[in-house]
């Protein structure tokens, strides 16, 4: 493109509750002379007028214009030639708020208070803005590429009494009339629609009526994606942190909208305290100050994704950003804690340091995962014990997908004009794998000297663009290690490896594959060497324990009387890969991990468990074995462990969940036998002095045994439902709270009409937006067909169920065998719907993968490819590929092992009968 953006300078009037309208300057770098300038726009905005400002101060009339639908490129071709150097690009628009809509700038609507059948007003809403990745040119014509960087002059008019924020600190506010300011540039005759105008039925709308000016202060260089506006009644709370490098104040607030009371009723003093708390550590870790005058929270009431790390202005889902400690259990607080962490990192990673293009979203948001959720969260709450938990919730993810043979590498190959690409490769891939391999390098070269490398990283490259290349430059100057060479393989291939071990007399043997849910892979999808750093733990002689990097398809490892030794070559799970061992050498470990003072650490069999799931899954080991580890692990006295068990047997009961009742209730059975004891070993009620560890393990237990059906347990939840309703004696206790969800889940399925409209007041007249989140999970869990009638009547019935809802009713109502076959008729019978409101939205991929993911059987997997093989599928396509490779790999492994599982559940005891 002949040029660039230096600077925007440009009013948004919000004309609630059906239109907005802008007039606006783009400073322009052109690098050569040109008669045409390409920006993007895309509906609902439409551009009514442009003209270009020369230097000398002529003015250049466009004499053709033409659109790229796909690209969405309006091309600007002007009467004369512009030459090389700097000319401003005069800009006038108009777009309309989409019902429904929450990408680009969207209105929300506030509680209803009007009656039915009254016609909606303007003070029926507010207005965010969502611009990530390609939505910007939904508001403001704009160079829409992350590389694309300039600074951002931003005015919002609004009804006077509204409240209007943007990224940058407020400057000025003065009472008009709702008209244009006017300068050089954007001229009277311009903003009337006299000059430059593009359109014949152009409307160039004029207001009446008391407005206010707000303008905000320049912010620094920035990516299009990152701008950021609201407008709407809002109520906040405030705080500050003091810079430790500059010794400046910096202000902080925390902003909903008023209507809904999230403010004063507490919610979001904990997001605020959290924020104030992360903001000097990652300025010190960094050596960087943050660069904005202000940072501000703001819950979304419709939001399309969970949280958007938009500069100086984080906008986030109520589910996120709210917590309320007297009534929301650990969970509730772990998801706000992390979320605010996470974002805050972004003020370093994507806003200040951007990634050049798509291709390199895994540097935002694998640097915000690593160090928002795992690093810095760690100082802050050491008690939480997030480095170990890693191994669960970030690996775990990151290589289920990376499984696939439709997953795709971290660094994903996006063409310029790729938006339907870019959409899909916000997923585990891009989070959870990229974290991992930053973590498994952080382990390799030292914590310590990584975070000095990215530190000289940012510091090289402030306020610029950046691709892999250039971390790897940083972390190798820093480390003395060619850190490229070790990590492309990880970055720019998909997938991951198994090491398959042999031990020998003399030694031990290696062998790396690709690893595949759907079993070995064959040789054209086995092309890549990772370079694997080995971690081997000698157990019998730990003095010869070694790091090895692997970097070949075999591997001969010297270690004698390797055949009797026990031993991990992934210790600490500090690897992204699987381990396959041999049947006997997986019974010595299994038999030294089950001892009372085990010699293998917790992440040692937390990982052995997880590997032998996923081989089972796959094919590699029959299922059996692996429910034989469980039950030698049966008294491990940690809490990631039993995590493992209760999720290994998550995957096996969903899996089975077609399977003769004979069956899943001797699956069940063996549930019972392992979290009974359990339940009653720990008690229900949390005691002084236990970790945070401890009291998860006592929440995940109680709720693995309520699946289960433990009698005992069932009779404890439904008491402590009545008690979480102010319907019991006494108050509800932190255990009852964070065990809220199983209660209302368990009381709704072994309840009945009474308990579910006890739920369903609750969702209707939520005291926090945390109680409609657990009465979403209660009325989707019903197994009485009146009752999931009516749930389903929910759905149907407009008004009903808000958009941002839909999401979790079909999701619960998918894990419910129940209902799960009705959200694939559901679905079905309502897309033409759902593509309509929702293409292009995080929301639409997720209904696509919900809708069938949980089944298990080929025929379903045809039906489904079938359904979708005439229809538009280019802004899910990966989705949806993955699901049905999901469903077919399920498939396999219940063909496979369908016969074992039952022989073993009839060799334990637990199937008597078929």
């Amino acid at each position: 493109m002949a040029c660039s953006p230096l600077a925007y300078k440009f009013a948004i009037r919000t004309e609630l509750p059906r239109s907005f309208s802008g007039t606006g300057e783009i400073k322009l770098s052109i690098s050569s002379p040109t008669r045409s300038i390409a920006i993007h726009t895309a509906p609902p905005l439409r551009l009514l007028s442009a003209v270009l400002i020369l230097p000398t101060s002529e003015r250049l009339l466009t004499s053709s214009t033409s659109y790229d639908k796909k690209r969405e490129l309006l091309s600007l071709s002007f009467q004369k030639e512009a030459p090389e150097g700097e000319a401003t690009l005069a800009l006038r628009w108009t777009g309309l708020f989409a019902d429904g809509s929450t990408l680009g700038y969207y209105k929300i609507s506030y509680p209803k208070t009007s009656t039915e059948g009254e016609s909606e007003q303007e003070g029926d809403y507010y207005t965010c803005t969502q611009f990530e990745p390609s939505f910007a040119r939904r508001a403001f014509p704009c160079f829409d590429h992350p590389a694309k960087k300039a600074t951002f002059d931003i005015t919002l008019i609004s009804r006077k009494g509204l409240d209007s924020i943007s990224n940058s600190a407020e400057v000025s506010r003065v009472d008009t009339d709702g008209g244009f300011p006017t300068n050089e540039y954007i001229t009277p005759s311009f903003v009337n629609g006299l000059e430059g105008r593009l359109v014949e039925d152009g409307d160039f709308p004029t207001v009446d009526g008391e407005w206010e000016q707000v303008s905000f202060a320049t912010t620094p260089k920035m990516s299009t994606y990152i701008v950021a506006w609201a407008v709407g009644s809002f109520i906040s709370i405030s705080s500050s942190y003091i810079s430790p490098l500059t010794g400046k104040e910096i202000p902080l607030r925390f902003l909903a909208a008023t209507p809904f009371q999230h403010v004063e009723k507490g919610l979001g003093q904990f997001a605020l305290d959290t924020l104030s708390r992360v903001m000097p550590i990652y300025e010190e870790m960094f050596d960087i100050s943050y660069p904005l005058p202000k940072l501000d929270l703001l819950v979304c009431d419709s939001f399309d994704s969970g949280a958007m790390e938009n500069f100086g202005l984080i906008c986030g889902r109520p589910s996120v950003l709210l917590y309320d400690k007297a009534t929301d259990g650990m969970s509730a607080m772990f998801r706000v804690l992390s979320t605010v962490s996470h974002e805050a990192a972004h003020q370093w990673f994507g806003n200040t340091v951007t990634l050049d293009w798509w291709s390199y979203l895994w540097l935002n948001e694998s640097f915000a995962t690593l160090m928002g959720e795992i690093i810095v969260l760690d100082k802050l709450e050491p008690d939480l014990n997030v480095r170990s938990t890693f191994v669960k919730l970030r690996r775990t993810a990151a290589l289920t997908m990376d499984a696939l043979q439709t997953s795709h590498p971290i660094e994903v190959e996006c063409a310029d004009d790729s938006e339907d690409t870019i959409g899909q490769i916000f997923d585990a891939i891009s989070y959870e794998k990229g974290c991992s391999v930053l973590k498994m390098l952080s382990d390799l070269i030292g914590e310590d000297v990584f975070i000095r490398g990215v530190a000289k990283y940012l510091k090289e490259h402030l306020f610029g663009n950046t691709t892999s290349s250039d971390l790897w430059q940083a972390l190798t100057e820093t480390s003395g290690t060619d850190v490229r060479v070790l990590m492309e393989s990880w970055t720019k291939k998909a997938g991951f490896p198994v090491v398959i071990v042999e031990e020998r007399a003399d030694g031990l043997t290696l062998r790396q594959n690709r690893f595949l849910a759907s079993g070995p892979p064959a040789s054209a999808q086995d092309d890549t060497i990772w370079s694997i750093p080995l971690n081997i733990k000698i157990f019998d002689t730990p003095s010869e324990s070694r790091s090895v990097l692997m970097t070949t398809r075999e591997l001969f490892i010297p270690l004698a009387k390797a055949n009797e030794k026990v031993f991990t070559v992934n210790a600490e799970a500090s690897g992204t890969f699987r381990v396959s061992y041999s049947r006997e050498h997986l019974g010595k470990i299994a038999v030294q991990a089950s001892k009372v003072s085990s010699p293998l650490s917790i992440l040692d069999r937390t990982s052995i468990l997880q590997d032998a799931i996923v081989l089972s899954e796959a094919g590699h080991t029959r299922t059996s074995s692996t429910l034989n580890l469980i039950v030698q692990l049966r008294n491990d006295p940690s809490y990631l462990v039993w995590m493992e068990i209760g999720l290994t047997m998550q995957r096996i009961s969903s899996t089975w969940w077609h399977q003769p009742t004979p069956i899943s209730e001797a699956i069940q059975g063996l549930g019972r036998d392992l979290f009974g004891p359990l339940v009653e070993r720990m008690g229900y009620n949390h005691k002084d002095g236990e970790t945070t560890d401890e009291k998860l393990w006592r929440t995940m237990s109680i709720a693995a045994a309520a699946e289960a059906k433990v009698p005992a347990v069932l009779e404890y939840l439904k008491r402590s439902f009545r008690v979480l309703l102010g319907m019991g004696d006494g108050y509800p206790d932190p255990a009852m709270m964070d065990s809220a969800g199983t209660a209302v889940k368990a009381s709704v399925i072994h309840g009945g009409e009474k308990e579910y409209n006890l739920v369903l007041a609750m969702y209707e007249n939520p005291p926090t937006p945390n109680h409609q989140r657990l009465a979403i999970q209660g009325l989707t869990a019903s197994r009485d067909p009146q009752l999931i009638q009516r749930t389903a009547e929910m759905l149907t019935t407009p008004g009903r169920v808000n958009e941002m809802n839909i999401t979790p009713f079909l999701a619960g109502m998918a894990l419910n065998p129940a209902t799960r076959r009705w959200v694939w008729e559901f679905v079905k019978r309502i897309w033409p719907v759902l593509e309509g409101r929702l293409k292009g939205t995080s929301a639409l991929e997720g209904i696509v993968r919900i809708s069938f993911e949980n089944f298990t059987s080929e025929d379903d997997a045809v039906a489904v490819e079938t359904f979708f093989a005439d229809k538009d599928t280019t802004t899910f396509n990966q989705v949806l590929q993955q699901g049905l490779e999901t469903v077919r790999a399920k498939s396999r492994w219940l063909g496979r092992d369908k016969e074992d599982v039952e022989g073993w559940l009839r060799e334990k005891g637990f199937l008597t009968e078929l």
